[in-house]
């Protein structure tokens, strides 16, 4: 029995020294994971610099003389990119109002350093897709007038309906 209460007795001591040695395992990893972050939260970087985003103005537009209801369409538009500050990233504010969408491209516009007069144009794409079936009034931004109110060009696009019998009868020539 003594034998038993000894052995218990050892087991008991090791079971102490394991959990300390996992607590002590456990701090220095949460001590390692600290100083990590804390190294890679430097601010030296570099490659940091502030930046604002901006509407651009829009100087025309390539879309359909019709859309089909139903199809899809990709409509390309072209902006003009003031300096070399403004950079292009495909973005746009696409705003639904009744029948009519406002698009206005925005430029990525770096802040704090020195710019050159590069006038540039860059040409956005957007997919639209023909579901309504009153005609598209696309508005494009143009910038603001003298009083600070959007100026758009705008292009009506009027969306016509296939009869299916229709697209069977092509189907049917062609053969």
């Amino acid at each position: 029995m003594m034998c038993r209460i000894q052995n218990l007795s050892l087991v008991i001591s090791l079971l102490k020294i394991k959990t300390n040695k996992m607590k002590n395992l456990k701090y220095l990893l949460i001590m390692i994971v600290a100083l990590t972050v804390s190294v890679s939260c430097n601010d030296d970087d570099n490659n940091y610099h502030d930046y604002h985003l901006e509407y651009v103005n829009v100087v025309s537009a390539d879309l359909p003389e019709v859309f089909v209801y139903g199809q899809t369409y990709r409509i390309n538009f072209t902006a003009e990119l003031p300096n070399s500050c403004y950079f292009n990233y495909n973005q746009y504010d696409y705003i639904y109002e009744g029948t009519a969408r406002l698009i206005y491209p925005i430029a990525h516009v770096d802040d704090g350093v020195a710019c050159t007069l590069n006038i540039r144009e860059t040409t956005y794409s957007i997919p639209v897709q023909a579901l309504q079936s009153e005609p598209y009034i696309f508005k494009f931004y143009q910038g603001e007038d003298a009083d600070g109110q959007d100026m758009f060009l705008i292009v009506e696009v009027p969306v016509i309906e296939v009869p299916a019998n229709k697209n069977l009868s092509k189907a049917s020539k062609n053969s």
